[in-house]
């Protein structure tokens, strides 16, 4: 093993390299620029492929292979192709980066013993990330574009992640000694299920509200996250926004900006699984250095005849720049997509960009129910409804009561439903009394573990209420997208402005509340 602590003081940052053997009888590592190296460093002057350790004669020796900046070892300029010895204590620079050795050992082999199945063939043993909290080494951090990063993790211990492309994670990083949660869709492909990578847009304030905080996590990741740095992964992968398992014959992807991640997913999968779909891709950026994966996504276009890329400029001005400009319109799609009718349409963007898209393809009497968005957009205002709209058959909304099996049970079973009964894990049958049942009462939030009860309005979230009262409820999206937030009710109904699209039918039969969009209608217990 050998130990590097690299030292970069134009950009005051310091970070601590081993350089392990990631396959048997590995004995050289490269050094570069390039995500695929194996130290990755990232500053400018180093080149993209810039030198080599290897190991040999019991003596690990650096390489320049011919770097544009050169460089220099305690001092002295390294010719290229020539083999330098490496020593503890040594000094070791690259462009304006310094590596300290600080550390020799001689490199292990690795052992990987593989487990014979039942047809005599070798495998290794497999486990698969579905739910759960999960800790993740960030493993390689790519440059796409001058205000876009792609993070690259994988499990510790190693495990396979299990997903749909288009999904997205919620992922916990430590800020300031408090941890915080946002959600991310996630831009490679379950057919690469070794790691997951995210692709983060660094955030501004918006131009309308210069004085509010740009994006927290986002801009954190962007100057605080490190290759070999740690993060949580919360409850497994999440989401509705997939073009699985039901692939579409036809589709067509359109995204602006970061709301390419999930379009990338998607399109990687059927690259890798050689799916026979029809791919349209249509993004809108602001400039040709704002296209994010470009390279591969015209080397997609090239290779693959059943993908077909369409990239709009907004601001092409002083740019050199042959394909389409302006804003997505209406003629563009006639141009771009002449079977629309026959596509099954996924959109991702800023919020104000998907309305336009959605109320472009109503304009055009595209079939809706062929229609898909994702979106982490920001708190939606709720109206609260009138008392005649709490009837079930005449409102919109969505009504919500725990079983009386939630409630008057004094021990927790696993319960199923089966021709409309509700049986617990001891096989006792037990009566669903109906919505009219529960006597009615003032609306208000009994937090039980902290011992608090509050008011209820109807138009405040059962998170915003504890986030009144100092109760902390873990939340990301605080639209009802990311589940981050659901909580345990034991008893009391809540409405949804529309459907919680995250709690699925087991989190709602256990009793589970979305507490960022879930509003009280009586006295609400929860477990928070």
């Amino acid at each position: 093993m050998l130990k590097l602590k690299s030292v970069n003081f134009e950009q005051q940052q310091f970070q601590i390299h081993q350089l392990t053997q990631s396959r048997s009888g590995q004995l050289e590592w490269i050094i570069g620029r390039n995500a695929t190296c194996d130290l990755v460093l990232t500053n400018p002057e180093v080149s993209r492929v810039h030198g080599q350790i290897t190991y040999s004669n019991d003596t690990y020796h650096f390489t320049d292979i011919g770097s544009t900046a050169g460089s220099l070892l305690n001092g002295e300029i390294v010719p290229v192709n020539e083999k330098q010895p490496l020593r503890a204590g040594d000094l070791l620079q690259l462009g304006e980066t310094f590596l300290y050795v600080e550390e020799l050992t001689p490199p292990e082999p690795v052992s990987i013993v593989p487990q014979a199945n039942p047809t005599g063939e070798a495998s290794l043993p497999m486990t698969q990330w579905t739910e759960g909290d999960l800790i993740c080494r960030c493993c390689r951090i790519i440059d796409e574009t001058p205000d876009v990063k792609t993070f690259c993790f994988a499990a510790e211990p190693a495990m396979l992640f299990n997903y749909k492309p288009g999904q997205f994670v919620n992922l916990e990083v430590e800020i300031d000694g408090k941890p915080v949660i946002r959600s991310y869709s996630i831009s490679t492909s379950p057919s690469r299920p070794w790691h997951i990578s995210l692709t983060v847009k660094r955030v501004a304030s918006p131009a309308d509200e210069p004085d509010a905080p740009p994006g927290l996590v986002s801009n954190w990741l962007h100057d605080h996250l490190q290759v070999g740095d740690r993060v949580k992964f919360l409850g497994g992968v999440m989401g509705h926004f997939t073009c699985l398992p039901d692939l579409p014959p036809k589709l067509l992807l359109i995204s602006a900006g970061s709301g390419i991640t999930p379009m990338m997913s998607m399109s990687r999968w059927v690259q890798d699984t050689l799916a026979d779909s029809d791919i349209i891709f249509l993004h809108s950026a602001r400039t040709p250095e704002d296209i994010i994966f470009r390279s591969e996504l015209e080397t997609m276009a090239t290779q693959m005849p059943n993908f077909h890329l369409a990239v709009t400029l907004t601001q092409p001005t002083g740019h050199p720049w042959m394909g389409l400009t302006g804003r997505i319109s209406e003629s563009m799609l006639n141009l771009v997509v002449p079977d629309l009718g026959d596509r099954a349409v996924y959109v991702c963007g800023p919020e104000g960009f998907m309305r336009g898209i959605k109320s472009m393809l109503e304009g055009m009497n595209f079939p809706m129910q062929n229609y898909q968005e994702e979106s982490f957009g920001g708190k939606k205002k709720s109206t609260p409804p009138k008392p005649d709209s709490l009837k079930p058959e005449r409102h919109s909304s969505v009504l919500w009561e725990p079983a009386p099996s939630l409630i008057h049970s004094s021990h927790t079973h696993s319960s199923h439903t089966h021709n409309g009964a509700t049986h617990n894990g001891n096989g006792k049958h037990l009566e669903v009394a109906p919505s009219s049942a529960i006597a009615t009462a003032e609306p208000a939030v009994c937090f039980a573990k902290s011992g608090q009860e509050v008011a209820a309005d109807g138009t405040t979230s059962i998170l915003e209420l504890a986030e009144q009262e100092g109760i902390e409820i873990r939340n990301a999206c605080r639209v009802g997208a990311c589940g981050a937030c659901k909580v345990h009710a034991r008893e009391g109904r809540v409405r949804y402005d529309g459907k919680p699209a995250a709690l699925t039918a087991a989190d709602q039969e256990a009793g589970y509340v979305l507490s960022c969009v879930a509003y009280p209608i009586d006295r609400l217990v929860v477990d928070a």
